[in-house]
């Protein structure tokens, strides 16, 4: 009886666990599976299903587009890259330099409280700054003196791609690359002992050599984490292209969840479009996997 009692205690926690792997299953790694099967189909989403084996793979590798897209989407990549691993980090180190704990906190609400702007709403306030004729950029650049500047942001093969990883900036308010970043970096050098600080202050370093060699190594868990995470994220781009420039102009915004979306839902190419979902969903592990082993984090109990 004993016994039985304890294997009921033990098993409990887990049958709570059970609504949510049943929505992970259900709507996670079936459609999953699917993904992968369909793949090897050519499919429209209803009455053709004809199995084609590897050739929607192999026409992703010779698709001018989808190819440039994977171009396109490295770039977001290594920008996205670069803004977690700097500007939240810097201002998570200027508001720790200061020792005022209620000026932290209200600098600290002040930075993220725009989090809780639905990103559909930033994306379509971003639209209206960047717009060509009527944009408020162009406007200021108009009434500064500097219109040759002023350019339709978004309709220019140069400046599209770019002014769409602009939105944001500085990005300290938005959740997925600039907030999130901010507040675990600030969260990890609050978690460091203060002994650790007093005693590079007391071997002479100064601020620099204290980021270097203290700092940098003890939130280099965090650092992993957040490029992991960035490179998801660029590599899933999908709403701020689509409500912006749907992939355009021509192709020089187009990247592949765009152009999944596209071959799926426009043109109903259901099977290309889960080989290309494959096709992404392997180039993430490989990045994360490689990220992984290739950037070490400090090991905090040395």
């Amino acid at each position: 009886m004993q016994k039985k009692r304890n294997w009921i205690k033990m098993i409990k926690p887990y049958l709570f666990l059970i609504p949510i792997y049943i929505f992970l299953v259900t709507f996670k790694y079936i459609p999953f599976g699917m993904a992968i099967e369909k793949s090897f189909f050519n499919w429209n989403g209803g009455n053709l299903n004809v199995f084609v084996g590897l050739d929607n793979y192999a026409a992703a590798f010779k698709d001018s587009v989808f190819l440039g897209s994977l171009v396109t989407v490295l770039k977001v990549m290594i920008a996205y890259i670069i803004i977690v691993v700097s500007i939240p980090l810097l201002a998570a180190e200027l508001l720790f330099a200061i020792k005022s704990a209620k000026k932290q906190y209200v600098i600290r609400t002040a930075f993220t409280f725009p989090m809780v702007i639905p990103g559909v709403v930033i994306i379509l306030l971003w639209k209206w700054i960047l717009a060509g004729d009527n944009g408020v950029l162009n406007i200021l650049l108009h009434n500064i003196g500097l219109s040759n500047l002023a350019s339709p942001w978004l309709g220019d093969t140069k400046t599209a791609l770019g002014s769409i990883i602009a939105i944001g900036f500085p990005w300290l308010g938005m959740s997925m690359l600039g907030g999130m970043q901010f507040l675990i970096y600030f969260g990890a050098l609050q978690s460091i002992s203060r002994d650790v600080f007093e005693a590079s202050r007391i071997d002479g370093a100064n601020i620099l050599q204290r980021f270097i060699k203290v700092d940098l190594p003890l939130v280099s868990g965090q650092l992993k984490l957040m490029i992991t995470l960035a490179i998801i994220n660029s590599l899933q781009i999908f709403e701020s292209i689509y409500i912006l420039t749907k992939g355009g102009p021509v192709t020089s915004t187009m990247v592949p969840a765009v152009y999944l979306y596209e071959q799926g839902f426009t043109y109903k190419k259901m099977g290309y479009s889960s080989a290309i979902g494959i096709i992404l969903f392997i180039i993430i592990m490989i990045l994360t996997v490689l990220n992984n082993k290739f950037l070490k984090s400090e090991d905090l109990s040395e």
